[in-house]
């Protein structure tokens, strides 16, 4: 099967996802609650930063003209990340039981989602561990010059595709942190090899929907430009909001159909067939 037949697949995958999502509209509700805890937490980092320089912008360039010990400025980056991974996949893991739930043709709240994701909250403390490790170390790479964003930039895309089935592997199997990640790159060998075509569909229906809504902005910023940026950002974040879930929605599928486990709507051969088998 060629690539375009493939991603063709990854279409009607997608599409699949999205139909689930809008009959099970609160599942919604876990990605927005992750956004609205991001950005308080930016908020908060934010907020201490201006405390510490003062509130003079001119303090940023002395403080950095200064001999920073890189240890700190390290843990400062590593504690900024952990408290987003653990974040991040806290209510992944509440979002991915209940799409399997749904998947499974049961029908689930989201409190019970939020209560599995509680139950396993050391393995996901140390899941985000090891991510701000990894996230950590590809900054300071990135901050090395060009050489360096290259190698971050290469590092950073085989890290999200080893880790992709992550999460259910994490919150579903009795494995650790270590295997965790051996185990999502044999089931991404296993599945994927060199196609990605369902993310690249995902990707598609993000691309033209960020473009729909800066359409929006900008159509109304004449009329109204304080109403045309601020539904341009609501528009852009919803549209992230739908394909962020679609995309766990998928990853459910998917895991679900490896192990043999009911996959709802997902046709089992299109899933096969969007994938390269090694």
């Amino acid at each position: 099967m060629s690539f375009f037949s493939r991603l063709s697949n990854g279409w009607e995958l997608a599409k699949v996802s999205f139909s689930t999502i809008n009959k099970n509209r609160s599942l919604l509700l876990f990605p927005v609650f992750s956004t609205i805890s991001l950005l308080l937490i930016l908020a908060s980092f934010a907020g201490g930063t201006f405390f510490f320089i003062g509130g003079d912008l001119s303090n940023l360039e002395n403080f950095e003209n200064e001999n920073v010990n890189v240890t700190v400025n390290a843990v400062i980056v590593f504690l900024y990340y952990l408290i987003n991974y653990f974040i991040i996949v806290f209510f992944n893991s509440a979002l991915i039981f209940c799409a399997v739930k749904i998947l499974n043709g049961e029908e689930t709240r989201l409190s019970e989602g939020i209560q599995f994701a509680n139950d396993r909250i050391g393995k996901i403390f140390g899941w985000a561990v090891l991510s701000a490790t990894v996230g950590t170390l590809l900054r300071f790479i990135q901050n090395a010059g060009k050489a360096g964003e290259i190698i971050s930039s290469i590092f950073g895309v085989a890290w999200s595709i080893l880790t992709f089935f992550a999460v259910p592997i994490l919150v579903f199997e009795d494995k650790g942190v270590i295997d965790t990640v051996k185990e999502s790159g044999r089931l991404m060998k296993q599945k994927w090899g060199e196609s990605l075509a369902a993310n690249v569909s995902f990707g598609i229906f993000h691309f033209l929907g960020i473009l729909l809504a800066i359409a929006i902005g900008i159509l109304l910023m004449p009329i109204h430009p304080v109403l045309g940026i601020l539904l341009g950002v609501l528009a852009v974040l919803l549209v992230s909001t739908i394909v962020a879930t679609a995309e766990t929605v998928f990853i459910a599928a998917v895991y679900n159909h490896i192990k043999g486990a009911p996959t709802g709507e997902f046709d089992g051969d299109v899933l096969d067939s969007a994938f390269i088998t090694k």
